[in-house]
């Protein structure tokens, strides 16, 4: 009898089990009661407007500071204490970033344009850049930003920048 016992209660665990992770209950009706179908779509319209958001602030950011030659884009949209892997900038922080860029910023014969963005993509809390860039001497540069963005700043920024070459070994262009 002690055998027949542990079968049923088995039984009875397995198909409890079952009905609770089928949605279905144990009045027999097969509606889901599965939260998770229900807040999936909005939780991922929510993560894509999250992306979304966080790669206009780095768009804005980049045309605002590089294009524009808006020193206040820095205030605006980075957090003070930045961590650069810029190798360019010498330290971490805003005070670090906006003395590295002073003498570009104030430099008269670099003119304001509008920053050539060829890609944009964002995943998580990160947002990449590929940037064709012309330098005043005219060299264009393929430029890819990284930016990591935490409440509503650029947290983190990594930088890799080549120059383009005038011919290519193959048919297909950097851009």
């Amino acid at each position: 009898m002690k055998p027949f016992l542990l079968v049923i209660s088995a039984l009875a665990v397995s198909i409890a089990f079952t009905a609770c992770s089928t949605g279905t209950s144990d009045n027999g009706s097969s509606e889901s009661t599965d939260t998770t179908l229900v807040t999936t779509p909005n939780a991922v319209d929510g993560n894509q407007e999250k992306l979304d958001a966080n790669k206009k602030l780095v768009t804005d950011f980049y045309q605002s500071l590089f294009g524009d030659k808006d020193s206040t884009a820095i205030d605006k949209y980075v957090a003070d204490d930045i961590k650069e892997h810029n190798p360019a900038i010498q330290q971490d922080g805003k005070e670090a970033l906006k003395n590295a860029l002073r003498p570009f910023l104030s430099n008269p014969n670099i003119e304001k344009t509008k920053i050539d963005i060829k890609q944009v993509a964002a995943d998580g809390d990160l947002v990449w850049l590929f940037v064709r860039d012309v330098a005043p001497n005219k060299k264009v540069f393929a430029r890819v930003d990284i930016f990591r963005v935490d409440n509503g700043k650029i947290v983190e920024n990594w930088k890799i920048s080549e120059a383009v070459s005038e011919k290519s070994e193959n048919a297909n262009s950097t851009f």
